[in-house]
């Protein structure tokens, strides 16, 4: 099965270390050695090589449908302890029982289905107090522009509006998938028994396409404003189901990495500033440049160093 090269894109990889961010909070309150991760790792298995990094107490669960890349997943496996499940996510769904351990799942879809809103429901259904769920999906309008009544057809029933048109503009149909996550999540748990979805972030980025992410907690209603104040501090967090935040690093040499890391943090007027400091810009004109260095301030402590190496 032919896989892009995700271990290798910017904004991809800035989404993992904020799944790693999240955990790192929500292990103040909760040991992390009772959570277990579920994911799609694709062939690299990149998300579990961070964990086993960064949270190597977390156990490790990979699920994957499609036999050469499970064969690739052996081969590229980080560490002994994360378990290669050969199996479609369905029949894994069908087959285990979350309510008695803690869980931390990421949905990572390339595309765009019912299903998958259909996944997240089943999921919060199942899963213990305090586990974390990550949705990703293609957040793309262009491949609805003349679908209208089929995207009508296929999501009416998350739609906040069944009869509208999906939006054109990329953030707007993104904050749209938000929307839909967020009445999905309402008709799974409806309040009167006690538990909701709280979201701690959403971003939204160019993977190839553009794609958008969601992360929450699925809390116990009286424990909601714990898991609230828990995230409150952290400059990425969308607590209330707010607009996405864009990832949209820019590709920057390794002397220039080198060069501003002097300058970092720097919160006032960042982008500009760091466009100083090069004495150059590094997109369209200063206004794209300047956003693009507002958006490596912003992230420069998750922005990966890709190097070439020789064997």
């Amino acid at each position: 099965m032919k896989h892009p090269p995700y271990h290798l894109r910017p904004n991809k990889a800035v989404d993992r270390f904020m799944l790693i961010e999240a955990l790192r909070r929500l292990g103040r309150i909760e040991d992390l050695s009772h959570y277990t991760y579920y994911g799609f790792g694709g062939p690299y298995l990149e998300e579990f090589r961070l964990l086993y990094e960064f949270c190597p107490e977390v156990g490790m669960v990979s699920i994957e449908e499609n036999e050469e890349t499970y064969k690739r997943q052996k081969f590229h496996r980080p560490c002994g302890t994360v378990q290669l499940l050969h199996m479609d996510f369905q029949s894994f769904l069908a087959q285990y029982d979350f309510h008695d351990k803690k869980s931390i799942l990421w949905l990572d879809y390339t595309g765009l289905k019912c299903a998958a809103f259909d996944d997240f429901k089943c999921l919060l259904s199942k899963v213990a107090a305090n586990s974390l769920i990550k949705v990703t999906l293609r957040a793309d309008p262009r491949d609805y522009f003349d679908k209208h009544n089929e995207f009508r057809i296929e999501f009416g029933e998350v739609m906040p509006n069944p009869s509208a048109d999906p939006p054109r503009a990329p953030e707007v149909f993104a904050k749209l998938l938000q929307e839909m996550l967020q009445i999905a999540a309402q008709q799974a748990l409806p309040s009167v028994i006690g538990r909701c979805f709280q979201p701690i972030s959403s971003f939204v980025y160019a993977d190839g396409a553009q794609m958008f992410t969601l992360t929450g907690v699925v809390s116990l209603t009286d424990e909601q404003h714990g898991i609230r104040s828990l995230f409150s501090g952290w400059p990425f967090a969308n607590l209330r189901w707010g607009k996405p935040k864009r990832i949209d690093v820019p590709f920057l040499s390794t002397k220039e990495r080198l060069h501003l890391q002097k300058h970092l943090p720097c919160r006032r007027d960042s982008g500009r500033r760091l466009v100083r400091k090069l004495g150059y810009i590094v997109d369209e004109d200063k206004r794209t440049s300047a956003a693009k260095m507002k958006q490596y301030a912003d992230f420069h402590r998750y922005f990966p160093y890709f190097v070439k190496a020789i064997p």
